[in-house]
This record gives structure tokens, sequence and C-alpha cells, in this order.
């Protein structure tokens, strides 16, 4: 999420719940509609698919990083598929989240997934020749500035080995409501993971900005014990990025972009896609 969201935000709070995993998702198909409008339904897979790719191709296991990691939704399954990840996230929430997700796990996944907290726009690893770095589910949007999508991308590339991988994937803005909602809209109810009562999301977006910003707010009201309703509100802003000012903002920064998807499974890009999935090499 952005900066500025506190780790009391309802967008941190729920986080686990509103984005389900691939073992809830083939648990439960009615989960799939609400997966496919928020672009995640097929991303696992994807990121794995290139994580196997780069290793045919360097006949080693490649040298991962996730940023924004989160409580893990990608680097976990990477993991338990013999990837050894290294993950970022700037939330304390989000990664007391990962580290309750991996005590779940075996000693053998636990061990190949390490995680630190800090600030991506000051990006400053140990590691610098990393095969492949993942910025999954609209991150680069999140960072909600021109100039700080910039600077993201160049440590992005300064912690590339020469010839790695960039793969990333956000919005298609094209499909996006870039005015501002008149009304909340009930995104979905569903059963709130960590505590077990049914909870209902409202959610509205404000008007693209001259900045190009856009405010995505709204809340959640879970049912408690008792029958009382407790309201969680939650914000986030992002910065859209259409498809050629993305490829140019790579292209500035160090990048040549190899493929450019309107999904996770190799759909050619389009005015309806649903996202903007993309994989770049650092040259």
């Amino acid at each position: 999420m952005n900066p500025h969201v506190p780790d009391s935000d309802g967008s941190y709070l729920y986080y686990d719940s509103d984005y389900p995993w691939p073992e809830d998702l083939a648990a439960d198909p009615s989960l799939h509609a609400s997966a496919l409008r928020q672009g995640i339904l097929h991303d696992v897979p994807h990121y794995l698919g290139l994580a196997n790719e780069l290793a045919a191709l360097l006949g080693r296991a490649p040298k991962l990083l996730e940023l924004a990691c989160g409580t893990g939704r990608l680097s976990i399954p990477l993991a338990r598929e013999g990837f050894s990840v290294a993950g970022l996230d700037a939330s304390p929430t989000m990664l007391a989240g990962l580290a309750r997700r991996l005590e779940r796990e075996g000693p053998e996944v636990t061990a190949r997934v390490t995680a630190a907290q800090g600030d991506l726009l000051q990006l400053d690893m140990p590691v610098k020749d990393h095969d492949l770095v993942i910025m999954g589910f609209n991150i680069l949007m999140l960072l909600a500035d021109f100039e700080a999508q910039i600077i993201a991308l160049e440590k992005v590339r300064d912690h590339l080995a020469p010839g790695g991988i960039l793969a990333l994937d956000v919005v298609n803005p094209l499909v996006m409501p870039l005015g501002a909602t008149q009304a909340p809209e009930v995104s979905y109810s569903r059963v709130n993971r960590r505590t077990g009562n049914l909870y209902t999301k409202f959610a509205l977006v404000g008007t693209l900005d001259e900045r190009e910003v856009q405010r995505n707010y709204g809340w959640y009201d879970e049912v408690v014990p008792g029958g009382a309703v407790r309201r969680t509100h939650y914000h986030f802003d992002w910065r859209p990025l259409f498809r050629f000012e993305l490829e140019l903002m790579l292209r500035l920064t160090g990048f040549n972009p190899i493929r450019v998807d309107g999904d996770f499974q190799g759909t050619p890009f389009d005015v309806g896609a649903a996202k903007i999935v993309v994989v770049a090499r650092r040259v």
C-alpha cells in the first residue's frame, strides 16, 4: 500500500480475506469471479512459470526478489516449488502475517523465504544480482507519484544482474473508472479468515486528479458476535499507468520490454484487457 497508509487501515487488516490464495480458489470456486475482477486469478501460476523458465535457461535456481511481498501470497508458493525468495515490504502488519503463514509451512519451505521491512524507494539489498524481481498486483501503481515510480524502476534495475528480468502487473486504465463513483458499491461479502465473522466490503473511487492520482476508499462492515456491526475504513491512492507510458518508463530506466500481455495466460494486450502484464529485461 502507500507509505502514508497506517497499519490500522482496513486494507491491511482484511488483506488475506480480500485476496484469496491458490488453495482458497481451488477449494471455493465461488471466489473465482471476484479474484478475476481483482486481477489475481492466475497470477501465481504466471510468476511460477517465469521462475521455472529462468531455472531452465540458467541451469540453476534463479535468485528471486519479491517487492511488497505482503503476507506471502506469491513468495510462499514459489518456496513450495523449491525456489528461495527474498522479500521486502514496508508494513510490519503484512510481515507479521507472512511470519504466521510460514509457521504453517514445513521447515524446508520456511527456510527458503527471507523477508525484510523497508521502503522500496530506499531499496538497498545485500544481493544486487537477482535474476528475477517481481512487482506483482499493482505495486508500481501504488507508488502514487510519477517520480516515485521512476525511482522504483531504477532501484529494481540496480538489483538485477545484467540481463535479469523484471516481471510486473498493473490494472489496465482503459477499463477503470477514472471519474468518481457517486455511491458506494458492494464489492462482496465473505468470511474474515482471522476472526471467522462475516464482513461486507463497500468501495468508492475518487476522480483522477491533476497528478493522475486516484483515491480508492471505503469501509468494511463486520458482524461481530452478538450481532453488532464493526466498521473499519480503508483508503489508498494509486497512479494508473497506460501501456505505452509504462513501456516508455521501462526503457528510460534501463529495461527492454519483451512481453506485454493482457492477462496472466498470455492473451495479447488490447483495449479491453483487464491487466497489463509485463516481462522486461535489464539491458
